[in-house]
């Protein structure tokens, strides 16, 4: 797996909510929705001849997958829990 780098952005404080929510409704974290809200205005922009790195996107696509994964799993538990 490719080590992330870790970087501070700072967010207009309605951009900050809207994300947040944004994520919650996705069943994502913050920062996997701001990665591929990224992603996409790059390539929005046309900035295809930036190098894409395999690894991290494959990494990516795993952490996608197990964050979608343990949500299903927690909803499982919460809708026995409520029976």
């Amino acid at each position: 797996m490719s080590k992330a780098t870790r970087i501070t952005v700072t967010l207009d404080p309605q951009v900050a909510e809207w994300a947040k929510q944004a994520a919650e409704r996705q069943n994502r974290s913050l920062s996997s929705l701001i990665n591929a809200s990224l992603r996409s205005a790059l390539v929005h922009d046309s900035l295809t001849s930036l190098t894409v790195d395999d690894a991290a996107d494959l990494a990516a696509a795993q952490d996608e997958l197990d964050l979608t994964e343990s949500a299903a799993a927690d909803a499982r538990r919460r809708s026995r829990g409520a029976a």
